[in-house]
């Protein structure tokens, strides 16, 4: 937290089997009580097949996973907000700091 304001991070998934790291992230952020958002795309999109991920992601800002990437993947929906790049530059654009796995 800057100045009682919640930093806001994006963390921007695209490798797959980061799912330890991604589950340790996001618990350091909520016990810091940061904003968090991530974004998944390219074989990130293959994290939001393990449910502790899920459950991890349960009380984040935003997860947004790229269409393109799970549609390339997956025939059945996507467990997580679906967008696009587009929705990848506003969370950038949003955040004060940016992690990519």
């Amino acid at each position: 937290m800057a100045d009682g304001v919640p930093v806001m991070l994006l963390i921007t998934v695209s490798r797959p089997r980061s799912e330890s790291v991604l589950r340790n992230l996001l618990g350091a952020c909520r016990r810091k009580s940061c904003d968090v958002s991530v974004f998944f795309t390219g074989r990130g999109v293959q994290l939001l097949e393990d449910n502790e991920v899920l459950h991890a992601l349960g009380d984040i800002k935003e997860a947004v996973a790229c269409a393109d990437s799970w549609k390339a993947s997956y025939q059945f929906d996507c467990p997580v907000t679906s967008g696009s790049q587009t929705d990848h530059s506003r969370l950038i654009g949003e955040a004060q700091h940016v992690v990519s796995l």
